[in-house]
């Protein structure tokens, strides 16, 4: 689907300078990646209370560390060791 946007301009003339559609090409791939995996998010480690808590536990950690503009490798191995940690105390009880 990506594609076929990202390839409109070449079939259909649109004007260079209009920012909005501009804009709106650049943000594209973002956009579909977000739709495609976060949904997957809530899944992927199970569908359990706990589990499903354990994940917002962990996209709470991911979006208090961006927004601190903290840098993305410190960011995805503080999440994975967040969701590590509170699996093995899911075993422990």
């Amino acid at each position: 689907m990506t594609v076929i946007l990202r390839t409109l301009p070449i079939f259909v003339k649109i004007p260079e300078n209009n920012l909005k559609v501009n804009k709106f090409f650049e943000a594209l791939p973002y956009t579909v990646l977000t739709v495609l995996v976060f949904p997957d998010i809530f899944t992927s480690t199970g569908s359990t209370n706990f589990d499903i808590i354990r994940v917002l536990i962990g996209m709470a950690i991911v979006a208090y560390l961006t927004f601190r503009k903290t840098n993305l490798g410190i960011i995805i191995i503080v999440s994975i060791a967040v969701i590590y940690f509170l699996g093995m105390l899911k075993g422990s009880f």
